[in-house]
């Protein structure tokens, strides 16, 4: 009778679990539901849909030419943004008013102050590349006269603020603001002649962070965002006058 074969011997249980080496980075497309809601958000606080439109899926998938499942979606998006209301089986616009945006800006002042006040705290390093970029991209828009792209860069300028605070929570808060913002930035950076000023006081804010003194980054922060915000407040003045 033949001797038994011995099993073949098992590579030992890794106790850990190994980090990962850097892979590729992934393009993720755009949904859907995100185009349909960011297109109905332009149109919202442009004024190009007035307040007390009904919303429809039906006519909606119609005009985008998609399902009614995205628009579903965007509906949704755009409810939670307070920007519709539900009306029945379908939603009316809302928009924002004058009173809406100084009540966005007293919420984000009370985030702001704190994230960039933990920021600075912090390791520089863990925002100030980001924000330099920023800058850079600012000065690039100002030459290119190009108001989206410094709207975009004003949006990753603060942002950076928020990653490096090491708070995930107020982070997701500014993350669920951060469309809303990026239009009225776009609105009012359309109608703002003076996007060289504004990229030297973000130089002189980023450089209060720098100093680490918290008085200051609060006193600082709260300066930048009372003026932001009687910006934006002209801005949607103006533009309710033209529509």
């Amino acid at each position: 009778m033949p001797a038994p074969t011995a099993p073949a011997p098992t590579a030992p249980r890794p106790t850990g679990s190994p980090a990962l080496p850097t892979g590729p980075r992934i393009e993720r497309p755009v949904a859907l539901g995100e185009q349909v809601a960011r297109a109905l958000r332009a149109e919202i606080l442009t004024g190009a849909l007035s307040v007390d439109t009904l919303l429809v899926e039906a006519p909606l998938a119609a005009r985008y030419e998609v399902s009614r499942g995205p628009v579903r979606d965007a509906l949704r998006t755009l409810a939670a943004e307070g920007l519709i209301v539900s009306a029945g089986r379908s939603y009316r616009v809302v928009g924002l008013d004058e009173r809406d945006v100084r009540a966005l800006y007293a919420l984000r002042e009370l985030l702001e102050v704190y994230a960039c006040q933990q920021a600075a705290a912090g390791d520089p390093a863990a925002y100030r590349a980001a924000a330099e970029a920023a800058i850079a991209e600012m000065t690039e828009a100002v030459l290119a006269d190009d108001a989206s792209a410094f709207a975009r860069a004003d949006i990753e300028f603060h942002s950076a603020f928020y990653r490096a605070c090491g708070n995930d929570r107020l982070r997701a808060v500014w993350a669920q603001h951060v469309p809303t913002f990026s239009v009225l930035f776009q609105l009012t950076d359309a109608l703002d002649d003076r996007l060289s000023v504004s990229v030297t006081q973000h130089r002189a804010l980023l450089d209060t962070i720098l100093g680490g003194d918290p008085a200051a980054v609060a006193a600082n922060v709260a300066a930048h965002l009372a003026a932001a915000q009687e910006r934006i407040v002209n801005a949607h003045r103006r533009i309710k006058l033209e529509s």
